[in-house]
């Protein structure tokens, strides 16, 4: 029995992405966001983040806070999350999380999408669930044809598109401000991999 076209599109698209899927649980994010914590010693007070993971943060707050100490931190587009203190430097605060493994995922496809969404010039998808890997791209490609898509799944290297168009493994691309290569053909669209950070002069540098 032959599997369902709609079922063997998810499962490539789930191959495709399960690599990127590991790399964020891990990797750290600069995000300059606002946000709040609250802990019961100290009461609730402003903070800004300075990066951020699956399994903790560093944000600026104008504050003296003990190593130990537990708090509830708040940080606008990414969500509630609980931890505690690691120590304290000046002003800058590092936040070790006490969060389960499913809310660390949560966690990671939350910053991930956060951090892709201005650089790649998405659109979200307002009448979708906000959930990672929800929006349009404009995807333009070597030769100046320009591809509308649905974002099917982002991460720091690379994308999934969803899309009738099908351009060439290794053509040249960008989207937004990131530049990549077509990575691989799916049933629906194609995978994309980003240039590293230097060859698509984003600035950005991985902490």
């Amino acid at each position: 029995m032959t599997d369902e076209p709609g079922r063997l599109d998810r499962r490539k698209i789930k191959i495709a992405a399960r690599g990127s899927q590991e790399r964020r649980r891990h990797a750290r994010m600069p995000l300059q966001l606002h946000g709040r914590f609250w802990s019961e010693a100290n009461g609730e007070h402003a903070c800004r983040l300075i990066d951020i993971s699956p399994g903790g943060a560093r944000v600026i707050a104008r504050l003296q806070i003990a190593a130990d100490t537990r708090i509830v931190l708040m940080i606008t587009s990414i969500g509630r999350v609980e931890g505690q203190v690691v120590r304290q430097d000046g002003d800058e605060i590092s936040i070790r999380f006490n969060a389960p493994m499913r809310k660390r995922d949560k966690l990671a496809d939350a910053i991930t999408w956060r951090f892709n969404k201005d650089r790649l010039g998405l659109d979200e998808d307002r009448t979708a669930p906000r959930r990672p890997g929800r929006g349009r791209a404009r995807v333009i490609l070597s030769d100046g044809v320009v591809i509308q898509a649905n974002v099917v799944d982002v991460s720091v290297t690379g994308a999934a598109f969803e899309c009738l168009e099908r351009p060439r493994v290794g053509e040249g691309l960008r989207v937004g401000e990131m530049s990549g290569r077509v990575a691989r053909i799916l049933d629906n669209g194609f995978a994309v991999v980003f240039d590293p950070p230097e060859a698509s002069s984003t600035g950005y540098e991985a902490a």
